[in-house]
């Protein structure tokens, strides 16, 4: 008779469970080319191609790369993948240029470009609680002020970045779950 009173108890757990994942936002990834042509960009001019923007070098003057989105339908970010090419490095001997990253505004995390860095491609990644909101904009700021005659970095355009949400439970979801747990351990107190 235990047995089949557990049973009753497991099987209202899952039909719990499985109600539950009815109502969950899916994980998504929307992906973007970053810094663009259409990026607002903060720095010194100078002899630059057509596939660099920069001179970034000073926080004084707010040097930082920005963009914004619309309808990107990514809500709940929680991770943001950035490849940056560093096209020219003209830092000297331990200068470095230090940024924020900043999705809808929220500072994500740093990184750091230094003399002995070289240029070419590199990597980043964050991880981080959720954003709320749509994914609207990406910025890097610089944070630090290179002295006069110590060089700066460029920045290529057209690189790969990636935004990203984890499979979240809507607010109602996690209310019926609750519920359910709740009947269930009640449905167990009795029997006990």
């Amino acid at each position: 008779m235990k047995a089949i009173a557990m049973k009753s108890i497991v099987g209202a757990a899952l039909s719990a469970f499985m109600l539950a994942g009815t109502n969950m936002v899916h994980a998504a990834t929307y992906n973007f080319n970053f810094p663009s042509y259409t990026s607002n960009v903060v720095s010194s001019a100078g002899s630059l191609s057509a596939i660099d923007i920069g001179y970034f070098w000073s926080v004084s003057r707010g040097d930082q790369v920005s963009e914004t989105f619309s309808g990107s339908g990514l809500f709940g970010t929680t991770s943001l993948e950035l490849e940056l090419n560093v096209t020219q490095n003209v830092l000297s001997q331990g200068a470095s240029v230090d940024w924020d990253v900043l999705v809808n505004g929220v500072d994500v995390g740093d990184w750091s470009w230094t003399s002995t860095s070289g240029t070419g491609l590199t990597y980043l990644s964050y991880t981080f609680a959720a954003i709320s909101g749509e994914f609207n904009s990406l910025a890097l700021v610089v944070k630090n002020e290179v002295p006069g005659g110590l060089g700066s970095i460029a920045l290529g355009v057209n690189t790969e970045a990636s935004v990203s949400n984890s499979v979240v439970p809507e607010p109602d979801t996690l209310g019926f779950l609750l519920a359910g747990l709740a009947v269930v351990s009640l449905v167990q107190r009795k029997r006990a």
